[in-house]
């Protein structure tokens, strides 16, 4: 396995620090307390993020809120024979993180169903062993399905599937890139989906072809053609509830407490089981794809208002997302200006939406106007600012709703349309491991956009400045790494979170001057997070009267040094006030 996906495979926390847990009597004290709280934390920072400077050196917990943030002299009538006391020491507490996008439970649904080349060196010849050995694993599989296929692993980055047909031609095959926007199909699973080298390009795919003109075998942004044609995998409740359970610990360990769903298949019915017997240990805000027509959103609108039944404090129903375009290392961005001539495209070519923006609008309309939140995918400047005009509409007919629409990714974007997306109050579900000069995604954008272009984007400075909201995630499982502190170090530094990588600041820093403060990123990650989900009077912040979403860490990421960030411990989660994590 490469150092890179060892980096980036599920990350343990560093060495536990010195917070101490005690079964606390209520000592010095002649009478208990009168209302006794589950637990209480004390002696040390507790960063609230009311405001920045905030903190309070003791908190208490009764019933799954918060009923004291303060000063530690006051906590101790709270506290009685069955309190649980952390005793923080060096140790700092605040809010539990919250994802702002992210797909679950990811590859811990499929992982005895699909391979993962992520766990593979990117090399073509390791790639078609690992398939060699799945398959071999696997005979009576009516597919091979897989997931992290690296486009840098073909010259010139330019995917085909001859590998696979090598390794498997009696029956499908079908993998995911990296992105999971593109696709490599073997020719048995070309013919299953009916695709010819005549079969036009979908709206905003691309159906890749050689000089010749002959299928290559790898498609971008193609599921309008290829989802339903092909055997697959069926999943029962069960199931799902093993593999979120699993995602959840692993969330948990990294301190966060809310996610935001970037799109998901999680039955509704499950997660509203799990909530109510306390199994979902994260507040959810759940979502579904959605194509962008006036049709589409009356289908949508009656599926959200079905699925209201489901809801509750740990989840809410109210979003759905569209994917404008694709993705810029598929080709499939949306561009205002065609592509760079390494990308090896016409010279006029810049990609296409899944929709016009006359679509876009009316479906964007209709949703605000039944007061559900829309998530627009964007990741060219051409989808970023028609996205812009939907939401720009929108706001116009229906009077300005509180809506909270977002576009996720935000990546490249016209100057012009920065002040835009503030006046018209849009979320940026942005990635901060995509800040830095990232060795997996970088130089495929480099490539494809151009130096020029590339420098030009996540200039989240300049969203920050004009005030713009911005929440943090990592796309999980497009980059594995979820860890929030990971992702607070490099949205600082613009550099490399990692050991050795952020000492190497002339290789991966990209963009020095549109740092975040460390503040500005705890925001993203705490605050940005639960408005951007509905959760601002829930979560976000540790006030009294709001549920316990805490996390304690081993040291205050404000106070220690920037690059030591990402080696902070997570030692406590603590989700609607029952800890659900100990480092």
């Amino acid at each position: 396995m490469s150092d890179q996906l060892t980096r980036r495979s599920f990350l343990s926390a560093a060495a536990v620090g010195a917070a101490t847990l005690a079964a606390c009597s209520n000592k010095g004290v002649e009478e208990g307390p009168i209302d006794a709280a589950d637990l209480v934390i004390r002696g040390g920072s507790i960063i609230t993020m009311v405001e920045e400077g905030s903190y309070a050196e003791a908190l208490a917990v009764k019933d799954g809120k918060l009923v004291y943030v303060g000063a530690d002299d006051g906590v101790d009538t709270y506290i009685g024979d069955a309190t649980r006391v952390i005793e923080l020491g060096g140790a700092c507490a605040m809010p539990g993180f919250i994802d702002g996008h992210i797909h679950a439970p990811g590859p811990y649904l499929t992982e005895e169903t699909e391979i993962a080349f992520l766990n593979y060196d990117v090399d073509l010849e390791v790639y078609k062993q690992a398939l060699a050995d799945f398959i071999a694993a696997h005979p009576n599989y009516d597919i091979y399905l897989g997931m992290g296929v690296d486009l840098k692993a073909f010259p010139d980055s330019k995917g085909t599937n001859d590998w696979i047909n090598e390794v498997c031609s009696d029956k499908p095959v079908s993998l995911s890139d990296v992105s999971g926007h593109g696709q490599f199909l073997n020719d048995v699973a070309i013919e299953l989906c009916g695709i010819t080298k005549d079969t036009p390009n979908p709206p905003s795919g691309i159906i890749y072809k050689d000089g010749d003109g002959e299928l290559t075998g790898y498609f971008s942004d193609c599921g309008a053609i290829i989802d339903g044609y092909l055997p697959d995998f069926e999943y029962t409740n069960e199931d799902y509830r093993k593999a979120v359970m699993g995602f959840l610990a692993e969330a948990n360990s990294y301190g966060i407490t809310g996610m935001d769903s970037g799109g998901d298949s999680i039955p509704r019915d499950l997660l509203a089981e799990m909530a109510a017997d306390g199994t979902l240990t994260v507040r959810y805000n759940a979502n579904f794809f959605s194509d962008a027509t006036a049709e589409a959103a009356d289908e949508a609108i009656a599926r959200l208002g079905s699925e209201q039944r489901y809801v509750s404090d740990m989840l809410t129903i109210k979003q759905v997302k569209h994917k404008v375009d694709g993705v810029p290392e598929g080709k499939s961005s949306y561009l205002l200006e065609p592509y760079d001539p390494a990308a090896g495209t016409d010279p006029d070519y810049v990609s296409s939406p899944a929709n016009t923006q006359e679509e876009m609008t009316a479906f964007t309309t209709k949703m605000n106007a039944a007061g559900y939140q829309v998530q627009m995918h964007c990741m060219g400047d051409a989808s970023v600012r028609m996205a812009i005009n939907a939401y720009e509409e929108s706001r116009k007919a229906n009077g300005d709703p509180d809506v909270r629409n977002k576009i996720t990714h935000y990546n490249l974007v016209a100057k012009e349309d920065v002040p835009r997306t503030a006046e018209n109050k849009i979320i940026c579900c942005m990635q901060p491991m995509w800040f830095y000069y990232d060795p997996f995604f970088s130089p495929l954008e480099e490539q494809m956009f151009g130096a020029e272009r590339f420098a030009s984007e996540y200039h989240i400075r300049d969203l920050i400045d004009v005030g713009v909201m911005i929440t943090g995630s990592n796309d999980y499982p497009v980059t594995y790494d979820f860890a929030p502190l990971h992702a607070i170090e490099a949205g600082a530094t613009q550099c490399s979170p990692y050991p050795g990588e952020d000492e190497q600041v002339d290789v991966y820093t990209r963009n020095a001057d549109q740092a975040a403060t460390v503040y500005e990123m705890l925001q993203m990650y705490t605050v940005n997070g639960a408005y951007a989900a509905f959760w601002e009077d829930k979560a976000g912040t540790l006030e009294e009267g709001k549920f316990a979403d805490i996390v304690v860490l081993d040291k205050d990421p404000l106070s220690c040094d920037v690059k030591e960030i990402s080696d902070i411990a997570v030692l406590y989660t603590i989700s609607n006030g029952n800890v659900v994590y100990e480092g």
